[in-house]
């Protein structure tokens, strides 16, 4: 299996739901929800796992219209994969951005890019970690 078939079949564990664009006035605070769906099966690592060793989820945003002011991930889920208890999620979740609008952010449209870091694991083994890039459109008003 040639490198970019294994990065596509990682990424077919988690996908992300495009998100739709925000409106956001400036210096105004606004909130995004990214809606993310892990394939029956498998789990990933929560942004919190409970070992050192663990990946955890990570949703991280670039530099543009809006600054990140906080990045909440849902309660995690507790299974046990043979002895060991881990916090992870699985099926359908949403993590929620809170940002604000850039005092000085040219009016009209525009965008953010994020990257959704984590590492996918069925009962029996872990993947390799990848990243989801995700695009979201902005308009300044």
């Amino acid at each position: 299996m040639s490198l970019a078939a294994c990065s596509w079949a990682q990424q077919q564990r988690l996908s992300v739901k495009p998100p739709e664009q925000l409106v956001v006035k400036r210096g105004v605070h606004v909130t995004q929800n990214l809606q993310v769906s892990v394939q029956p099966g498998f789990h990933v690592n929560s942004n919190d796992p409970k070992g050192e060793y663990l990946i955890p989820l990570r949703l991280t945003w670039t530099e543009g219209p809006l600054k990140v002011e906080r990045v909440e991930y849902p309660p995690s889920e507790q299974i046990n994969v043979g002895s060991q208890s881990l916090a992870v999620f699985t099926g359908q979740f949403v993590i929620r951005t809170e940002f604000q609008g850039d005092e000085h952010a040219p009016l009209g449209p525009s965008s953010l890019t994020g990257k959704l870091h984590y590492q996918a694991c069925n009962n029996q083994m872990c993947f390799r970690p990848t990243s989801v890039d995700v695009q979201l459109p902005v308009l300044v008003r």
